[in-house]
């Protein structure tokens, strides 16, 4: 779709970055303008030309501390709003990208590099101050616990952060199978008292240090999938209980 300066009116997903950045703009932005507007300190985005000139790899262009970022591309605008509002998380996961590379070489792709670009690319921090519940019905595919029996819960002390920039992408126009894959981090109580642009910086502080610690992405399946029209609030449809009966989209966990 065009660009489309009120995107986050679109629909309660895209909403969810309401507020928190400042991209009013009557026409696309390119590279420099959302460097301007969304770069962490010591990163900038660049375009086309800028990349072919570094004559590298994606990784290694980022490790210099620029971004390959296509001009009137959604997938690539979210990828900034991303670095804008996750710079610790999307700093360590290109530094653990950089250590596969320096091992095995910017062509081979280890499997750790394939689970790494999952999570950076469908991603969904699930924030709870007890992970053990939410943790063992994402894991037992109980939807009906997860997202009726726990309904009252929702955008209350389970808050949910979309971290993949493609999923925000697949926003502008969702579809029954949208999927995140999740992780589900324990904040202390007071975080969920925080101003949004507060709950996001210690988001990514506590995401970033313990996604280095556990070594998430060195184990296979490390995420667990969550229908993300499922989530209270972030889709009219799923005010109908029987919304949730859909098993196609709401899978039933696979045995083994």
């Amino acid at each position: 779709m065009d660009w489309d300066p009120d995107f986050t009116h679109l629909n309660p997903i895209l909403g969810q970055l309401a507020g928190l950045i400042a991209l009013d703009l009557p026409a696309w932005p390119d590279p420099a303008e959302l460097s301007r507007r969304l770069a962490p300190a010591g990163l900038r985005f660049i375009d086309d030309a800028r990349f072919a000139a570094l004559g590298c790899y994606y990784e290694e262009a980022v490790a210099r501390g620029e971004v390959p970022t296509r001009t009137a591309n959604w997938h690539d605008m979210f990828g900034a709003v991303i670095w804008h509002l996750f710079p610790h998380t999307k700093a360590l996961l290109n530094r653990l990208h950089m250590a596969d590379i320096a091992r095995q070489g910017a062509r081979q792709r280890t499997p750790r590099r394939d689970r790494i670009t999952h999570f950076d690319e469908c991603g969904l921090v699930l924030a709870v101050p007890d992970a053990a519940e939410a943790k063992a019905l994402l894991h037992a595919h109980d939807w009906q616990a997860l997202f009726i029996g726990q309904r009252a819960r929702w955008g209350r002390d389970w808050q949910p952060f979309i971290f993949g920039h493609a999923l925000y992408e697949q926003a502008l126009a969702p579809f029954i199978g949208l999927t995140a894959k999740a992780v589900v981090l324990e904040m202390p109580a007071d975080f969920f008292a925080l101003p949004r642009a507060g709950r996001y910086r210690a988001l990514d502080r506590q995401l970033a240090s313990e996604l280095d610690a556990r070594a998430l992405f060195d184990r296979p399946r490390p995420l667990r999938p969550l229908p993300l029209l499922g989530i209270p609030g972030w889709w009219p449809d799923n005010e109908d209980p029987g919304f949730y009966h859909n098993r196609d989209y709401f899978r039933p966990r696979r045995e083994g």
